[in-house]
């Protein structure tokens, strides 16, 4: 049996429709063709020349990411530019670009609430619901420890859950975390919101120096990092297309670890 690469993009689409993305992304179909037969689905966060060489090693024509290769329009597809770099290697070697993004940040199965569910939180409620279809969720949300925890218990757990090398924060109000706001990827947006709805603790990455010293006595604010917070996601997406495709198309999941190094 055929799959095409139309019938991969279109069941990520009935999880997480494009409707749902944020105005500033550019989920979807980058380059290629949905009548293409899919051969092998390469699944990563980041698209770089990297993944598409090893995307060409295992004989895969689909690449999904959950971050868009291309943001912004690009003026020219000079190879001296790296992402032109990158679009001119997929297109030189038959390879489809896809991306769910925000909509799948979005997504009632989608990232946070896959982020919620992995360090624990129950009655995960997002910040706000802004569409009536049942599969959104929305950006962003707040949920609820089963037991109180101890600031440094709280997250110690989070940082073994996500594998992450280490997490910057700020003391809150209170000793005990009970209530926890987050928003995968880069949210910074929703600190005072997550004060606002009362949460002990606020989990979100990319947060810089002003962040916390605004945020300091108030909330407990914690920068888990934008890869480790999404990097559930790659394997999320595996688990969507195997349910879903069994054994008819070769599925491989990008090993490469976060490219920002820490010493």
């Amino acid at each position: 049996m055929e799959i095409k690469i139309g019938d991969i993009t279109d069941l990520l689409e009935t999880i997480a429709p494009l409707s749902f993305q944020e105005h500033y992304d550019n989920a979807g179909l980058f380059c290629g063709s949905k009548d293409e037969v899919c051969k092998g689905v390469f699944v990563c966060l980041d698209v770089s020349e990297q993944v598409i060489d090893k995307a060409i090693e295992r004989g895969c024509n689909l690449i999904i990411s959950h971050h868009p290769l291309v943001f912004r329009g690009l003026k020219s597809l000079l190879p001296q530019n790296n992402v032109a770099k990158t679009v001119l290697k997929a297109l030189a070697n038959n390879i489809s670009l896809y991306s769910s993004h925000t909509n799948l940040d979005a997504a009632k199965d989608g990232a946070n609430t896959l982020l919620a569910k992995t360090i624990g939180l129950e009655n995960f409620e997002p910040f706000n619901a802004l569409q009536s279809d049942p599969r959104y969720f929305g950006i962003g949300g707040m949920g609820f420890l089963p037991e109180p925890l101890e600031t440094e218990t709280f997250l110690l757990k989070v940082k073994d859950a996500l594998s992450n090398p280490y997490i910057r924060y700020v003391e809150g109000r209170k000793e005990q975390i009970k209530s926890v706001a987050l928003c995968s990827g880069s949210g910074s947006e929703f600190i005072s919101l997550a004060i606002e709805k009362g949460a002990d603790c606020y989990l979100t990455g990319d947060l810089k120096y002003h962040d916390f010293l605004d945020a300091e006595g108030r909330i407990v604010l914690a920068d888990i990092g934008h890869f480790e917070s999404e990097a559930l996601i790659k394997q999320h997406i595996v688990s969507i297309i195997s349910k879903n495709f069994c054994n008819f198309v070769p599925l491989f999941c990008d090993d490469l670890p976060n490219r920002v190094k820490s010493l």
